[in-house]
């Protein structure tokens, strides 16, 4: 994916809107922008491949499935552009205001990539204003025009009876009309002019820490998003220098969002909860710094100075303007710094730093001791706190579960899943009491008791009020809870935070206590905690600080198998996907742990595209990994064993283009392709004696080489090297080796591209060895009829016939059977360098 047309249609020195990069989230983005340029209409965006892919819809989405909504297609946007709400200048493109009328998720009912390229996207949206199943289909008359149509579920209306662009018209994120935008935002004819009117607060970074941070810290635009690192429940304290001790709060875990005067403040759940916390907002706007992102917890503190979670939870009912109070405990990005890899400890510092700068009394520094926590844990529950949280100080900050956070608790306190209550007996109002449960990781709801006491008359009323709003008649747990006969049942989506002394042989609550919903976590998420023995946490080393997207393996999963792939010899998905299980010893050293371009063919060979990006939802078998490129950052996707190889084939790539370095020696490639293209017509005979002719060149150079076929009528010459050069040395010696062959036979071979000078030559293409050229792996099937598969040979393997050569995806591994030895069996061993200064005499 690329930003270039993007780019090229603004002006950046005049335009707010954000330059951006191809940068993934992970979160499957899902935005619309109510734009009033020069006609009104409203761009529909889904992030896919780092990117927002962007429709313009005239009329806006339409509830109603009769209804097909015109959507344009136009240029791709940074994901930056997700969370963009201004005045773009006349006179510049898209002038006009710009509303953020929705925002969310959108979750693929397909692989997107391939859908995408079909034309017709079926997926659901979970946003403030759009939800339910849409699909995005593609016109067969104009490859831009597309229809945007909502599916015929719960969430869809009549026209005649709604229209969501008239029944909301305003901004998610501040609420406002387009006129109130307008009036609010400034519009400069350069942003010169806007440095020179407005005088922003100095930051702090800018002042002291910049150099500093520039050491160690990447340089990046603000994150659209971040999944709050979660602690591990561990049976007793960490002890050694290496751990760092903190308080455990009684609140709101939330992650904030400084971006100047914008401020987001965003749950564990990923729910915007910025207008529940005022004075939070207005004082994190005075901290000075441009740009942020804090983590920390919000909560009330009682009479005792302690937090509270029920008093929490009635002032943010009530709407009360409470003192609420943010505990800050860390700082994972400050004005275009990414402090995400950096250490524990030295991010505490800074953020430190940024609070001692100001005095904003409801801002507080969560300060933490290094060692000593068993006495850390012994005050903390004599003073009936919850607990503590342990944190390695040299860890990273990893956006999930870890044992790198671990957390003990003074007393026994969790969530459950609400899955029914009983009717009330004697003066008691309402209810009686909760049937509560957790999840398993199957997906079923195991029942583990009846929550009777820690109700007040108020809390009372209001969960029955929540209770009365998901009613059901069937029972959602997995057995029959006893008593069951007296329960009324409700969906299981409330979350209840209870405390309980102990649980029981039969995994029972005993003496569980209400105290209070939870609105900030998922019921699907709620698992019971169990205590991991502290032994086994700290034997197990730190994770590494690679920011790889890696998940729970899963066994290999093919659909669709009979789908024939390659019609002329009915070869169906599920023959390929045998072939890789075969061969994948073969095939993996030539790919594992390289950056891959895939060549992807969902329907057959013949229809196909090229896919270097993973999408969100993609197997947890591949990972990516940040590359610089010419004008941004790209993730490419790599993999890493067996399993990883045969996800490819489940996603329909027919043709795997690896890198010719490691993704550990990136910069500096461990082999040379020359590749031999001849012209049509060109017999085989004089590309077998041109492999042959520069095998015998390169031993003078001292250089062992190997031969491949490619699947085609082409050969691969392959030199294994040491990863001594960079790119631009290994390009250099082969450019000038391929002259030196090209003067040496000016009839036979040519180095350049263009068809008109390669008529009756040998075209022998250096370009395989510039960084970011991939070249066909060694036992990689083909795109192409028949399914051939790009065979290693012995050197004396090459004849006169093709047809010697030749070998498809049902031949070679009856070849592999055959071969006494390995045609490259001293290809991973070989060790040697080149010798640049030979060449260049």
């Amino acid at each position: 994916m690329s930003l270039k047309t993007y780019h090229k249609k603004r002006n950046f020195s005049k335009t707010p809107e954000p330059k951006g990069r191809v940068q993934s989230s992970h979160k499957n983005l899902f935005i619309i922008q109510k734009h009033a340029a020069s006609h009104l209409h409203y761009d529909f965006r889904l992030e896919l491949e780092g990117v927002l892919k962007s429709w313009a819809v005239p009329k806006g989405p339409c509830l109603d499935p009769k209804v097909k909504r015109l959507a344009m297609q136009v240029e791709d946007h940074p994901v930056e552009y997700g969370s963009f709400e201004g005045i773009i200048s006349e006179g510049e493109y898209g002038g006009g205001t710009v509303m953020l009328w929705d925002k969310g998720k959108w979750q693929p009912l397909d692989d997107p990539i391939e859908a995408y390229q079909k034309g017709h996207l079926r997926f659901e949206l979970k946003a403030q204003k759009l939800t339910g199943r849409w699909d995005l289909i593609r016109s067969n008359r104009d490859g831009k025009a597309w229809f945007l149509v909502k599916f015929k579920d719960k969430a869809a209306k009549s026209l005649d009876d709604y229209d969501i662009t008239q029944a909301k018209p305003n901004s998610v994120l501040t609420e406002q009309t387009l006129d109130e935008i307008k009036e609010h935002h400034t519009h400069p004819k350069d942003k010169k002019d806007l440095k020179k009117k407005t005088k922003p607060k100095k930051s702090i970074i800018a002042e002291g820490l910049a150099t500093e941070l520039a050491k160690h810290s990447a340089k990046s635009s603000l994150p659209e998003s971040i999944s709050p690192e979660l602690a591990t429940l561990v049976d007793e304290i960490p002890n050694g220098p290496e751990w760092l001790h903190e308080l455990k709060f009684d609140g709101y875990r939330i992650v904030a969002f400084k971006n100047g005067n914008s401020i987001r403040l965003m749950s564990r759940n990923n729910k915007d909860w910025t207008e529940n916390f005022p004075n939070v907002v207005a004082q994190l706007k005075k901290l000075p710094v441009k740009q942020a992102i804090f983590d920390g917890e919000i909560v009330v503190l009682d009479e005792h100075h302690k937090s509270n979670f029920q008093l929490l939870q009635n002032s943010v009912k009530a709407n009360k303007e409470t003192p609420f109070i943010y505990y800050l405990f860390d700082l994972l990005y400050v004005d275009q710094f990414d402090l995400r890899e950096r250490p524990l400890l030295e991010r505490k510092n800074t953020l430190a730093t940024i609070l001692a700068a100001t005095n904003q009394q409801d801002l507080r520094f969560s300060d933490h001791i290094i060692d000593q926590g068993e006495e850390v844990l012994k005050q903390s529950c004599a003073l009936a706190l919850e607990g503590i949280v342990s944190k390695k100080v040299n860890a990273p900050y990893l956006e999930k579960r870890t044992e790198d956070w671990v957390k003990v608790k003074c007393i026994k306190r969790q969530e459950f899943v609400i899955g029914g209550y009983t009717l009330p007996k004697g003066a008691r109002h309402y209810f009686g009491s909760l049937l509560v449960g957790f999840y398993d990781k199957n997906g079923q709801l195991h029942y583990c008791g009846n929550v009777g006491t820690g109700f007040t008359q108020a809390s009372l009323k209001s969960v029955f009020t929540e209770l009365e709003k998901n009613r059901t008649t069937k029972n959602p747990f997995i057995s029959r809870p006893p008593d069951a006969s007296k329960a009324l049942w409700v969906n299981p989506v409330l979350v209840a935070e209870v405390e309980f002394t102990e649980w029981t042989n039969d995994e029972r609550l005993r003496h569980p206590s209400f105290q209070g919903l939870r609105y900030d976590k998922e019921a699907h998420a709620v698992r019971k905690e169990v205590e991991k023995p502290i032994a086994k946490v700290t034997q197990t080393t730190s994770t590494k600080s690679k920011r790889t997207k890696k998940a729970k393996k899963e066994p290999a999963v093919l659909t669709h198998a009979d789908k024939i792939i390659y019609p002329e010899d009915n070869i169906t998905k599920e023959e390929l996907f045998n072939y890789y299980e075969a061969i994948s010893d073969s095939i993996l050293p030539f790919i594992k742990d390289r950056l891959l371009t895939l060549v992807r063919c969902p329907e057959n060979y013949a229809k196909c595209f090229y896919q270097k990006h993973l999408y969100a939802g993609s197997s947890p078998s591949l990972y990516t990994m940040p590359v610089e490129g010419k004008a941004e950052i790209e993730h490419y996707l790599y993999l890493k064993d067996r399993q990883g190889l045969l996800s490819l084939i489940q996603m329909g790539v027919l043709e795997i283009h690896p890198w010719g370095s490691r993704i550990d020696t990136l910069e500096c490639p461990d082999l040379i392709t020359i590749d031999l293209d001849p012209a049509p017509g060109l017999p085989w005979q004089e590309v077998v004696e041109a492999a042959f002719e520069i095998k015998k060149h390169l031993e003078g150079f001292k250089l062992t080489s190997f031969v491949k076929t490619t699947g085609g009528k082409g050969l691969h010459v392959v030199i294994p090297i040491l990863p001594e050069y960079d790119w631009e040395e290994v390009k250099q010696f082969t450019e000038v080796f391929v002259q030196f062959l090209e003067k040496l036979k000016p009839d036979a071979y040519v180095s350049k591209m263009a068809k008109t000078k390669r008529k009756g030559k040998i075209f022998i293409d250096y370009l395989r060895n510039q960084r970011g050229a991939t070249a066909i792996s060694a036992y990689s099937t083909r795109a192409r009829a028949h399914a051939p598969v790009a065979t290693p040979l012995h050197w004396d393997e090459l004849t006169d016939e093709f047809s010697d050569t030749f070998f498809t995806l049902r031949t070679l591994p009856k070849r592999l059977e055959a071969l006494k030895a390995d045609p490259w069996h001293d290809y991973h061993k070989i060790k040697q360098s080149l010798r640049l200064d030979a060449l260049r005499s």
